[in-house]
C-alpha cells in the first residue's frame, strides 16, 4: 500500500465531506481503493497501489462552485505535495491537453481562451516556484480559477463550432430529447407542455408498479402513457425493465434472495418476456437494465450481474428482435470503486457485453450531475466532453440520462438519501438552468450522443434526486423547461 502526502494550508476551503469522496486513479482513469485521512498539516492518501496516479478531490473554486478536480500524475515521495498547487497544475494540464486535441481537429481557439490560459499559467508558475511562501496558496487558487474560466470559454467555443458543423452537414439533428414520465398521468394539465418540448418520452414500466402481486401484472398506466405518447407523436423508450433495488423490485421478489440466483433469474426472464410481449410494436427503444455494474443489496457478484445483463438482452431480442436495446451504466466515472472491491470498471463492464455480440444497440450513461452518493460529482465541462469521447470508443450510440438540482435544502419527496452538491455557490432554479445549458450543449455537440433524457419530471411526487425535476413541488415550471423547449426548436427535428 502506498501513501501520498499533501500539505493543505487552508483546510477550511475544503468541504467537510470532501475527504470521504476523494480518491486516486491510475493512467487508465480507473479509481483505486483509497483512504484519505487528515493529519496535523494536511492529508495522508493511502491506496492499494504504489504506482504514480492522479488524486481527485471535491474542491470549491470561486465562480465555479465545488468541482471534482484532479492533480497531474504524482509519484510517491516522502516530502508532501502542496494540494492547491497540484490541483492547479492538474487543471491547467487538462486544459492545455484539450486545447491541443481540439486545435488538431481544426477548432479555432479564440483570443479570450488564450488570454485566460496565459493568466492561469503565470499564476501557477509563481505558486509552483515559491511553495514555501504563504501567497503561493492564493496564487495557486487563482491559477485554478483562471484555468476553469478558460475551460468554460473553450467548451462554449467548441459547442458553437461543433453544432454549426453538424447542422451544416445534416440540418437539424435527429438526437432524441426525452423526459422520464414516471407516474405522470396523461390527464395532467402539464401534459401538453411536455409534448411540445420533447420528441421522446421514457415510459419506465417499473416492475414494482406493474406486478404488486406475483403473477398478476397490471399494465394500465403503461398503456395510458404509451397511447398518449403515440397520439402526440413522441418516440417511446421504455425501461429499465430490470433495476435491482427496493424502489424498483416488487416486495415478493425478496423471497429469492442471496443463494437462489436461478429462481431470481427465472422471475426476471418471465417478467421481461411478459412486458415486451405486451408492448411489442409500440416501443421504439428498450432500456433493458440499469445499474447492474454496481453492487446491490442481493449481493450479486459481478459474474452474476453480467449474467443478468445477458439475460435481459437475450430475452428482449427473442420476443422483439427488431427494436433496439440499450443497457444503462450508472456512475460512469466509477468513483464508487474507491470504496468497494470491483474487478470491472463501468467501461469494462459495458465492453464485456458489447464484445459478447448479444445485439446490444447502444449504451446508456446515467449522469445525474451534482448528486451524491448515487449520482455524478460536479465536474468541469471539459471532463464531461472527455468522458463522452471515452465511452464512444465502444463504437455504439450513447443515451444519456441526467438531471441537475435546483436547490440544496430539504426535499420531503426525495426518498433515497441522495443529497444535492454545490455545483454553484448558491443553488437555485436559475443555476439549474444555466449549468444545464452548458452541459446539454456539450452533449448535443458530441455525435455519439444520440439521446438525452431528463430523468425527473415532478418534484411533487416521490423521487430519487432532490429538486431535480422540471416542475417544482408547487406545480410551477422551472426555467430549465423553457431551456429544453428552446434547444428542441433550435437544434432538433
Amino acid at each position: 500500500m502506498g501513501v501520498i502526502k499533501f500539505l493543505v494550508p487552508r483546510r477550511d476551503w475544503v468541504a467537510a465531506d470532501a475527504v470521504e469522496r476523494a480518491y486516486m486513479a491510475g493512467l487508465d482513469e480507473i479509481p483505486w481503493r483509497t483512504r484519505a485521512e487528515w493529519n496535523a498539516t494536511g492529508l495522508d492518501v493511502r491506496r492499494a497501489e504504489s504506482d504514480s496516479g492522479n488524486f481527485f478531490i471535491p474542491y470549491a473554486v470561486q465562480g465555479h462552485g465545488e468541482l471534482m478536480l484532479s492533480t497531474a500524475s504524482l509519484m510517491e515521495r516522502e516530502r508532501p505535495y502542496h494540494l492547491d498547487v497540484e490541483l492547479a497544475r492538474g487543471t491547467l494540464n487538462r486544459l492545455l491537453n484539450q486545447i491541443s486535441v481540439w486545435k488538431g481537429m481544426g477548432m479555432a481557439i479564440g483570443p479570450e481562451v488564450v488570454a485566460a490560459t496565459a493568466g492561469a499559467r503565470e499564476h501557477l508558475s509563481w505558486a509552483a516556484t515559491r511553495q514555501e511562501e504563504e501567497e503561493s496558496t492564493d496564487r495557486a487558487r487563482a491559477a485554478t480559477r483562471g484555468a476553469l474560466d478558460a475551460m468554460t470559454l473553450l467548451s462554449s467555443a467548441f459547442v458553437e463550432q461543433a453544432l454549426a458543423a453538424r447542422h451544416h452537414q445534416a440540418g437539424k439533428l435527429s438526437t432524441l430529447l426525452g423526459i422520464n414520465l414516471s407516474g405522470l398521468s396523461p390527464s395532467n394539465p402539464l401534459a401538453a407542455q411536455i409534448a411540445s418540448t420533447f420528441n421522446t418520452a421514457l415510459v419506465p414500466l417499473t416492475w414494482r408498479e406493474i406486478e404488486i402481486n406475483q403473477g398478476k401484472p397490471d399494465f394500465s398506466l403503461g398503456d395510458q402513457q404509451i397511447d398518449w405518447c403515440r397520439t402526440n407523436g413522441l418516440k417511446i423508450c421504455s425501461g429499465p425493465l430490470l433495476q435491482i433495488d427496493k424502489w424498483s423490485l416488487p416486495d415478493w421478489m425478496y423471497m429469492w434472495g442471496e443463494g437462489d440466483e436461478e429462481s431470481f433469474r427465472s422471475c426476471v426472464a418471465e417478467h421481461i418476456e411478459a412486458v415486451v410481449s405486451h408492448f411489442r410494436g409500440k416501443v421504439q427503444l428498450w432500456q433493458c437494465a440499469a445499474g447492474l455494474n454496481l453492487n446491490n443489496e442481493f449481493e450479486h457478484g459481478e459474474e452474476e450481474r453480467l449474467r443478468l445483463a445477458v439475460l435481459t438482452i437475450e430475452t428482449i431480442r427473442r420476443v422483439d428482435p427488431r427494436s433496439p436495446v440499450v443497457l444503462t451504466i450508472d456512475q460512469p466515472w466509477g468513483s464508487f470503486m474507491s470504496r468497494e472491491d470491483y474487478d470491472l470498471s463501468p467501461l469494462h463492464f459495458a465492453d464485456a457485453l458489447v464484445r459478447a455480440e448479444l445485439g446490444l444497440s447502444g449504451v446508456g450513461l446515467s449522469i445525474n450531475a451534482g448528486y451524491a452518493p448515487e449520482g455524478t460529482e460536479p465536474r468541469d465541462l471539459i471532463e464531461f466532453a472527455r468522458q463522452m469521447d471515452r465511452w464512444s470508443t465502444l463504437g455504439l450510440p450513447l443515451l444519456v440520462t441526467l438531471c441537475v438540482p435546483s436547490a440544496s435544502g430539504p426535499d420531503p419527496q426525495a426518498h433515497r438519501g441522495i443529497r444535492a452538491l454545490n455545483y454553484a455557490e448558491a443553488l437555485s432554479a436559475e443555476t439549474q438552468r444555466a449549468w444545464s445549458e452548458k452541459l446539454l450543449g456539450v452533449l448535443l455537440a458530441k455525435q455519439p450522443v444520440q439521446g438525452i433524457i431528463w430523468n425527473q419530471l415532478l418534484d411533487s411526487q416521490p423521487h430519487a434526486f432532490p429538486h431535480g425535476g422540471l416542475i417544482d413541488a408547487e406545480g410551477r415550471a422551472k426555467p430549465i423547461l423553457g431551456l429544453l423547449e428552446s434547444l428542441r426548436r433550435q437544434h432538433l427535428v
